[in-house]
């Protein structure tokens, strides 16, 4: 067994070498840890984790967080793997591909080739909010590249024959199928982003056209990782960066932005209720608790708000209150009224201990919150689904979710 091992690393180390450290990361995280935490062993190893700390704000916070180099988390996640049937999978498309490869090119641009190949195919997934692993983008770019290639080498044309492209691109089709009836979850997008960038690749190198392009396509490459590292569209980046913040005053601005983007979000509007409430403004504390009941309407923790906060307001501003009620559930507010007892009497209370219990159990705090629920299985990608239930205890608690 190590002569063929001895063999096959002579006639293509680099590419023995990449696919033996994706082998060993999947090992280690596999061998290393238990059930409950092997997403955290796989985030300390440098994978794209998705993490959450309520139930509505969760995302890789480890790429929208921290140190400028964080982004090398995203062609780090094309070195693991879902499960061993993934890893077999990669390592047997990439091999007889990537041995062609390393035999035409010089060690520097092939070791560049795999570096893009392993980032630009992910890029676009992580735009779509999707955690992908794995390295078949770049098999894919390898299978792209060798598209072209093909043409100008008879050998790679041997290697790689006509009912082997057919093959190729049937698998690459199924897939597709296979996600969208929910089978299993592939990473589409990062297929077929890989597969062009390998032909752009082998087109760069027989037209001078094809060398502006990959010029600019690379060019482009920072810009697209900012992108990821600061997602402006995603709600939860915003919710997140407000979590971050100990001033629950100078969070609002990017809680307002979250709840802006997506009012779904009772724990969002609590916070911004909460701030005006410690601003003594209880009015407008109100009204943000009304307006996060219109779009949430079944949140026990937003009508229990919205109970507390109409016994703390004073008389003078019960009338704008109710105006304020009125106004946004039209037909609806004589039974809003019921349910948040506004005629139940009007003893204006002291502030209560149960609001501090909720002030410290989540707004201001980045403890992770227990959920219920289940994620996908084992090697799909959940498409938005609940998570799992967390540990409290645990503050990098990982929400599971990938794409093979």
């Amino acid at each position: 067994m190590f002569a063929v091992f001895r063999r096959d690393f002579r006639s293509a180390p680099i590419t023995f070498s990449l696919l033996a450290a994706a082998v060993a990361l999947f090992l280690i995280a596999e061998l290393s840890s238990t059930r409950e935490d092997v997403w955290e062993w796989r985030r300390t190893l440098g994978q794209v984790v998705g993490r959450q700390y309520e139930p509505e704000v969760h995302g890789p916070f480890d790429l929208w967080d921290g140190s400028w180099w964080r982004w090398l988390r995203i062609p780090a996640s094309a070195f693991h793997h879902g499960n061993l049937l993934h890893l077999v999978c990669n390592v047997c498309f990439i091999w007889p591909l990537g041995t062609m490869m390393e035999r035409r090119m010089r060690r520097v641009p092939y070791l560049g080739f795999w570096f893009f190949a392993a980032t630009i195919p992910l890029v676009p997934e992580f735009y779509l909010e999707h955690y992908p692993v794995g390295l078949s983008g770049v098999g894919c770019a390898m299978f792209g590249w060798c598209l072209i290639e093909r043409q100008y080498d008879p050998q790679i044309a041997r290697r790689l024959h006509d009912q082997a492209v057919v093959n190729i691109w049937m698998f690459l089709f199924l897939c597709i199928g296979l996600t969208a009836i929910d089978v299993m979850s592939v990473a589409n997008v990062a297929h077929f982003a890989g597969v062009g960038y390998g032909w752009l690749n082998a087109r760069a190198a027989h037209s001078h056209q094809g060398r502006r392009a990959w010029v600019a396509a690379h060019a482009l490459l920072p810009l697209a990782i900012f992108g990821v590292l600061h997602p402006f569209w995603i709600p939860s980046y915003h919710a997140f960066q407000g979590r971050r913040l100990e001033d629950l005053s100078a969070a609002v601005p990017h809680f307002q932005e979250a709840v802006r983007r997506d009012p779904t979000m009772p724990r969002v509007w609590l916070s911004l209720a909460a701030e005006r409430e410690l601003a003594g403004d209880l009015l407008e504390s109100w009204k943000l608790t009304i307006a996060g009941l219109k779009h949430n309407r079944s949140s026990e923790k937003l009508t229990n708000y919205g109970r507390d906060v109409w016994l703390l307001l004073p008389e003078r501003d019960r009338e704008a209150a109710r105006q304020a009620l009125k106004d946004t559930f039209v037909t609806e507010s004589s039974a809003w009224e019921e349910r948040l007892r506004m005629t139940a009497g009007s003893i204006v209370q002291q502030p209560r201990s149960e609001f501090e219990d909720w002030l410290g159990e989540s707004p201001i705090n980045l403890e992770p919150i227990t959920t219920e629920g289940d994620l996908s299985k084992p090697g799909r990608r959940g498409r938005k689904q609940p998570a799992r239930p967390i540990d409290p205890n645990q503050s990098d608690s990982a929400v599971e979710g990938r794409m093979l």
